[in-house]
């Protein structure tokens, strides 16, 4: 899996600056100067987190597995834009029957032996009738084929999805990309998330 963070700095820099305008205008506090991360810190610290809505994250996923995708699509208040298996499945089979280790899933890698049966009857069926379509086909797709896309999320809602997802009763391969959402994020604004993260000593 490869999660990449596509908002730039300057514009979650901005960003940031609009929330915590936003936190001060509710209590006509704009004529006063301030820093953006320290107000925001206060409001995360109030539990007033519909303000962290003006700030959105986009990111670039990789590899992810459908059945992951099933899960993360239940997250209400986030965009998302997947591969469309309707204009590329034919396409994505072929190169599954071409390479050596199909580009499954990295924290899947331990059932794909016993799972390659899967690909192996799509590829089957693709031979015998190479004019099937791939609405047709999709019906073959077993739940650990990967797919890529796009997601934007504010930050309430990351909050929610790795306060969530982070838990160890979560998926394994979902713990890995909301860790992963987290790890992308610059250094100078991981505070808008990092209370949210489970820690092995969150039950010591």
């Amino acid at each position: 899996m490869n999660v990449i963070l596509l908002t730039s700095y300057a514009t979650l820099s901005d960003m940031e600056r609009f929330a915590a305008l936003a936190a001060l205008t509710c209590h006509a506090h704009t004529d006063k100067d301030y820093v953006p991360h320290e107000v925001l810190g206060r409001i995360i610290k109030a539990g007033h987190e519909s303000i962290l809505e003006h700030i959105t994250l986009t990111y670039s996923i990789k590899g992810l597995s459908r059945a992951c995708l099933q899960e993360l699509a239940r997250h209400r208040h986030i965009s998302l834009s997947v591969e469309s298996t309707r204009h590329t499945l034919k396409k994505q089979i072929r190169e599954a029957e071409d390479s050596s280790l199909y580009p499954v899933p990295d924290v899947l890698a331990d059932v794909w032996k016993s799972t390659r049966v899967f690909t192996d009857l799509m590829i089957t069926r693709l031979r015998k009738n190479p004019d099937i379509s791939n609405d047709e086909l999709k019906y073959y797709l077993p739940e650990f084929w990967p797919t890529n896309l796009i997601m934007t999320a504010n930050i309430r809602e990351l909050r929610h999805i790795i306060r969530l997802r982070t838990a160890p009763a979560a998926l394994r391969e979902f713990r890995v990309l909301a860790y992963s959402l987290y790890e992308a994020v610059p250094d100078e604004f991981k505070y808008l998330l990092a209370d949210c993260v489970y820690k092995e000593t969150d039950n010591e």
